[in-house]
């Protein structure tokens, strides 16, 4: 029986991340939306910017405003499976915002220019 995808590592310019369970990669490119009238006409293409979505536990001497701030990282996924993705030019795109209790979760979200598989 294969393995499946049970976690992932998040990683900036090489600094894991302490990253609660279902972080989500959304490799981006094209998505086709349907154009419908009477019928259906057809479908109409968008580009969607690849993306990685998590929440992580701030520990202490850990700084909310280095992750605000980053910008031009190179952002990985790295899956137990050894799939690994890789965001390049990417940036955090939301102002941190944290909840105390439970370990201090922060949802943090990248966008890149592109999205790489590295290995599978």
């Amino acid at each position: 029986m294969p393995q499946l995808v049970g976690r992932a590592t998040i990683k900036y310019n090489g600094n894991a991340l302490l990253t609660d369970k279902g972080a989500k990669l959304n490799m981006g490119g094209v998505e086709r939306k349907v154009i419908e009238g009477d019928t259906v006409h057809g479908y109409a293409e968008e580009t969607k910017a690849p993306s990685i979505e998590c929440n992580i536990s701030l520990a202490k001497g850990q700084s909310l405003q280095e992750i605000a701030d980053i910008t031009d990282a190179t952002v990985t996924f790295e899956a137990d499976t050894g799939h690994v993705y890789t965001l390049t030019n990417a940036w955090s795109s939301v102002p941190p915002e944290i909840t105390a209790g439970e370990g201090g979760k922060v949802p943090v979200k990248f966008y890149g220019m592109k999205c790489d598989e590295v290995t599978a």
